[in-house]
């Protein structure tokens, strides 16, 4: 009983300090900020630290809230270099062997999970933290929060596999050591319709990939004149202010005032030895704030929330989320937004989770930033308030409140696209809550879709709900407790759309629902597609792999099938995230026979004409198929249905009479499919299609049915293109050739 009493005034002690001295300056900084490369674990019970590293203070919360006894085993975390100044443990995430990830304790709550004490004595690069309980599982992952104690700022989030016993692990996800640039964000908390996937494919048109700092315009605020009235690029914070390493960059994405409610648009990407370490991003709007929330967006991409606070920088009060992305750096983020009124010279802070919860004014700029680093975007806020005190007094005018039941990851099942599992996590008591969509049935129809449902939910804890969201092409995802929403997120699972040359006329375009079957060995891309235009030259229908535009890892599939009408030539094109060149991407033509056929194509056989690699489909975001070289004067008519990656060999030839040739163009070799009624021997005979002179001829043998030949042509057939015929005294089959 007494030691119990010792506890809770130790941790009455604890927080007092911690409100009075708004964790004042109690020791020395960080001085390394870099995720641990390995870790050993050790359980054992009884093991302790009880000599902490010099920067934890005797008096601060961290030393006070130490565990004395029951301890349960520890970790050995190691950097690459000696560290003298260790940080804090001050959250640890726990996900399991199916994805999801829990917030199983943060410091402060010693009754959630396995508190872990501060850091022992470092020895070299290595320093030993002491956890406590037996609830670390012995599989999965766990992410820990490490924490500045001089300042109790986040520094960066790490993630290593759990082990049994005496287990060493080593970091992971962190391949790419830098959080994502302004130029990519901006759309997605919204539904835009086509505005999404238009804006990517003119980005690889255009050859604009990952954004290249080498080539970037640099930005200094500082040197910008100010004047009279808020200019929202007078107000973006110097890269001055984080020190004499960082380089900012202007990422602007303003392409965004086409087809959003932005007025102006400003991203700046601070950099640091080529990695961009912490993101600023402003629109300026009029009557209500800007459509967009990073949160929301990056869940559509892929991202899960790990947690969401509040935090007060400069005397106002924010609220912060963290997210884990599917590539790079964990980044704390936070949204706000300042209103100004005509004519007043106060401004209006405000920082809600709901769009709807924001108060409107005559104008508002809206502040977006992001890093994995606490302290850099601590810094790079105040800068920007002091910025705003230059034009007048800043008032919070809202209440920030945490979201207490949140959507923390959606995702599709890649086999089964129209099934979105839903994470949910509830810090409530509430045993029930109501999940509602809206859905739009396809790209190019009006018919919307509403359904609602209510689910138990158990409290406190995080759960998992299914929605059946069929073919729909998007959908606004609604979460409410006691008929209030709140939180809601977009879902797409990619979209279709075309492109015709200038000069050319739409006569239709059509998305409808309803043809492409699931299966385990499919990866499906819903919906069946429609394209009628006037045109002398091409006519382009493309489409994401996945919703935002984020990549799919498609390596696990063997082919690309589909069914295609239409006359002239198809060329299909494999986008990928890593290629920067259009010319570039990944590319292979099939003739098309005028009536509806049935193609398949081996994902090895794309070819580039500026990589000299095989297709290593890990990343693909798009897909593009262009139709050219058709004969109706100009009329284009493409259909495309079924349109899907798979393991299942489908190779048929195409009906009337009519041979598959694959790849199309290639150069010196080839494979035909086609179909015989009778077999036996034929004639196979290349012809010049501008002169009709045979060029090249063999006697080949053949069954009825489906039949495949590899045809091989010397170097005495220049390149261009040919006919070729298979035919005996009963039947004949012909295909267009494109030798390069």
């Amino acid at each position: 009983m007494k030691n119990k009493i010792f506890v809770a005034i130790r941790f009455v002690l604890m927080w007092t300090l911690v409100v009075s001295s708004c964790h004042q300056v109690l020791s020395q900084e960080v001085d390394n900020k870099r995720c641990p490369e390995v870790y050993k674990r050790n359980n054992g019970n009884g093991q302790q630290v009880t000599e902490f590293a010099a920067n934890i203070s005797p008096v601060s919360p961290y030393f006070l809230a130490a565990l004395s006894s029951k301890s349960q085993g520890n970790f050995t975390l190691g950097w690459g270099q000696p560290i003298l100044y260790p940080p804090v443990i001050t959250k640890t995430w726990i996900t399991d062997s199916e994805g999801s990830s829990n917030l199983n304790w943060a410091f402060g709550n010693n009754n959630t999970g396995s508190p872990f004490n501060p850091p022992g004595i470092p020895s070299g690069n290595e320093v030993k933290y002491t956890f406590y309980n037996n609830n670390l599982p012995t599989a999965g992952i766990i992410t820990l929060e490490f924490t500045d104690p001089s300042d109790g700022l986040p520094i960066c989030t790490c993630s290593y596999p759990l082990s049994s016993g005496n287990g060493v692990g080593g970091l992971i996800s962190e391949e790419n050591l830098r959080v994502s640039s302004g130029s990519d964000g901006g759309l997605e908390s919204k539904s835009l319709g086509n505005a999404v996937i238009t804006r990517a494919f003119n980005r690889v048109q255009q050859d604009q990939g990952e954004i290249n700092y080498t080539k970037a315009k640099r930005w200094d605020s500082k040197a910008e004149a100010r004047i009279q009235g808020l200019v929202l690029n007078q107000l973006s914070p110097s890269e001055s202010i984080l020190g004499q390493d960082f380089m900012a960059y202007l990422s602007s994405p303003t392409d965004l005032i086409n087809f959003t409610n932005a007025e102006e648009v400003i991203s700046i990407d601070y950099v640091k030895g080529g990695n961009n370490l912490a993101t600023y991003f402003a629109t300026k709007t009029s009557q209500r704030v800007y459509d967009h929330t990073k949160y929301v967006c990056d869940r559509l991409k892929g991202s899960e929330i790990l947690a969401v606070d509040s935090v007060e920088i400069g005397g106002f009060h924010f609220l912060r989320t963290l997210l884990s992305p599917e590539q790079g750096l964990n980044e704390y983020a936070i949204s706000f937004s300042v209103g100004i009124d005509s004519g007043n010279e106060s401004l209006g802070l405000q920082s809600a989770w709901l769009l709807e919860d924001y108060k409107a004014y005559p104008e508002h700029f809206n502040f977006q930033f992001w890093s994995a680093d606490g302290k850099l975007l601590q810094s790079l806020i105040l800068d920007l308030l002091n910025n705003l005190k230059f034009q007048g007094t800043i008032n919070q005018v809202t209440q920030v409140s945490v979201p207490q039941i949140l959507i923390t990851k959606g995702h599709r099942n890649p086999n089964e696209p129209g099934k979105v599992t839903l994470k949910i996590l509830n810090q409530l008591e509430a045993n029930e809550a109501s999940l509602s969509y809206e859905a739009k049935v396809s790209e190019t129809s009006n018919e919307i879709i509403n359904q609602q449902l209510t689910f138990p939910l158990p409290s406190k804890g995080l759960h998992t709900i299914t929605l059946d969201l069929k073919d729909y092409a998007e959908a606004a995802v609604f979460l409410g407790n006691k008929n209030q929403t709140t939180d809601y997120v977009f879902d797409s699972d990619g979209l279709w759309n075309y492109y015709l040359p200038e000069g050319s006329s739409l006569n239709d375009f059509t998305v409808s629902n309803g043809t492409t079957e699931d299966s385990t060995a499919n990866y499906p891309l819903l919906r069946k597609v429609d394209l009628s235009a006037q045109t002398s030259t091409y006519g382009t229908i493309y489409r994401t792999i996945r919703g935002g535009g984020i990549p799919a890892d498609l390596s696990g599939y063997e082919y690309l099938s589909f069914s295609a009408k239409g006359s002239g030539e198809l060329a299909i094109r494999l986008i990928k995230k890593s290629v920067d060149k259009y010319e570039d991407h990944y590319t292979l033509t099939v003739p098309l026979t005028g009536q509806e056929s049935q193609v398949q194509i081996a994902l090895k056989d794309f070819v580039s004409t500026g990589i000299n690699q095989s297709l290593d489909p890990s990343d693909l975001v798009m897909i593009s198929f262009t139709n050219e070289g058709f004969s109706n004067s100009g009329l284009m008519e493409l259909a495309l249905d079924k349109v899907r990656f798979t393991n299942q060999k489908e190779i048929t030839a195409p009906a009337k009479a009519e041979a598959f040739v694959y790849p199309n163009p290639f150069v010196g070799k080839t494979n035909v499919i086609f179909k015989t009624r009778t077999g036996g021997d034929m004639v196979l005979g290349v012809y010049n299609l501008a002169t009709g002179n045979l060029v090249y001829e063999e006697t080949i043998s053949t069954v009825p049915g489906e039949n495949q030949k590899e045809l091989i042509l010397d170097q005495a057939v220049k390149d261009g293109f040919y006919i070729l015929k298979i035919g005996s005294l009963t039947e004949s089959v012909t295909a267009k050739l494109w030798v390069q």
